[in-house]
């Protein structure tokens, strides 16, 4: 509504974060063949009016489980609405379908900036030289439902050769945030090249991954600076992975990104840096993985120090450490609902939800399952493995994860919230994931550390 005149919209243009009874909202108006109608309809931030406004520990329209805030709004795709990130099975069949008509201009809003494709050896990049390509491939405006299909962790594209006049082809597509960002066509993706590196216990066989222009003297200057840190560590290295990438972006301040992560006999130790030159990341990541390397061996030390128990008369420099439980045992009749987060569900996949586990050090996570669009709950079992659980299982494949990942055999349950309190006392449980009856979204509910209820909302 706007001055008193109500105008229709299509669902497809109201943001999700909008679609909700009395919300403030902004829209433009379109008019078409006489009729007006509501486009670009967004959230007016900071207009919204909660039920929860006032109580304790209530933060609502955070864009993810550890910020505050409400997420910046994205442009959309052609025919995905104002979908913030699109799944990469709808978006590689919405860039096929676009090929499939002739639509080489729809098909180029599908590329990322710094895009790659690769075809008969050569490495085309640039809007110029990819529309060209579009525009001259023999797939554009076949007119035909290709196969669509996930291969390690890319999407395939497969068209059907249906005769001399309408051939058919391969196209494998690495997509990233809604964007593809590398394509190969009818060849296959190159494995992450392996280099071996001397370390203290052993060769280790290090994976590099290059993303964007990357200069040859940089990798062999990182792999020389890994070699020389392995050297620090008495223990097995188990995996090894460099990854350096350089955006080509000319609005991003620091475009070189170095990252590096280490499996040191079963534990993770990662370090990620960004700079303004590939030579000075290199350079920043030697320093931060070594003053890591350094933390752990102290930690190590004084953990082997004070964690065992004192013989009778033993002198023992330092108090041992003091056994804290994981939270207070507050009686039961003395317990409340204290802090509600509602927040933006990120939509990660099994390895990524992983990876933020280890970096947010959390023992279980809320978040939406890249693939199949379904809320999702992760957690970190005491032994160290992981499991996650659907809020309603999906209804394609997903495929196997790089991590290894148990998927709970039943789905979570739809309860309440006071329904959720009352299993999470009877059970003795650390949380419990459950589908909100109310709003048919997967929630969290936990012990706080104070011995009070936290409760996590999906928006």
């Amino acid at each position: 509504m706007r001055a008193g005149q109500v105008f229709r919209a299509r669902a497809a243009e109201v943001e999700s974060a909008a679609r909700h009874a009395g919300a403030r909202v902004h829209f433009d108006i379109h008019r078409d063949h006489g009729v007006d109608s509501a486009v670009n309809v967004t959230l007016r931030y900071g207009a919204r009016r909660s039920h929860h406004r006032g109580r304790f520990g209530t933060l609502a329209g955070a864009r993810h489980a550890d910020t505050k805030g409400a997420a910046p709004f994205a442009r959309p795709h052609p025919d995905l609405g104002l979908s913030l990130e699109s799944h990469p099975l709808e978006l590689a069949s919405s860039w096929a379908g676009c090929v499939a008509e002739g639509e080489v201009d729809r098909a180029m809003l599908f590329y990322a900036p710094d895009a790659v494709v690769h075809e008969g050896g050569q490495a085309l990049s640039g809007h110029r030289h990819l529309q060209v390509y579009l525009e001259t491939s023999p797939l554009t405006g076949n007119r035909r439902e290709p196969e669509i299909r996930g291969v390690d962790g890319d999407v395939l594209v497969h068209w059907e050769d249906a005769g001399p006049d309408q051939p058919g082809g391969d196209v494998r597509c690495r997509l990233e945030h809604g964007q593809i960002i590398e394509q190969w066509i009818d060849e296959a993706a190159p494995p992450a090249p392996s280099v071996m590196i001397e370390g203290a216990a052993g060769p280790i066989a290090a994976n590099v991954v290059i993303r964007g222009v990357v200069p040859d003297d940089a990798v062999s200057y990182a792999t020389a600076k890994l070699t020389g840190l392995s050297q620090l560590v008495d223990e097995p290295i188990l995996f090894s992975r460099l990854k350096l990438t350089q955006v080509a972006d000319p609005a991003r301040k620091r475009p070189a990104i170095a990252e590096v992560a280490l499996d040191i006999n079963g534990e993770l130790v990662r370090a990620h840096v960004a700079s303004h030159s590939m030579r000075e990341a290199i350079d920043l990541l030697e320093a931060r993985l070594q003053d890591k390397l350094e933390h752990r061996a102290e930690h190590r030390v004084t953990k082997r120090r004070l964690v065992a128990v004192p013989e009778p008369g033993e002198w023992r420099h330092g108090d041992l450490p003091t056994e804290r439980p994981e939270y207070l045992d507050r009686p039961v009749d003395e317990r409340q609902l204290v802090r509600h987060k509602t927040f933006a569900p990120p939509e990660l996949t099994a390895d990524e939800a992983v990876f933020d586990m280890g970096q947010l050090d959390y023992d279980f996570y809320l978040f939406r399952d890249l693939a199949s669009g379904t809320d999702c709950a992760m957690e970190r079992r005491p032994d160290g493995s992981y499991e996650m659980t659907y809020a309603r299982y999906p209804a394609i494949e997903t495929g196997p994860p790089a991590v290894a990942v148990d998927v709970a055999p039943f789905g979570a349950p739809e309860l309440t919230a006071g329904q959720a309190i009352e299993r999470l006392d009877a059970g003795g449980e650390p949380f419990v994931f459950f589908v909100n009856a109310q709003t048919e979204r997967g929630n969290i509910v936990y012990r706080r550390y104070d011995g009070h209820y936290g409760l996590i909302a999906l928006a």
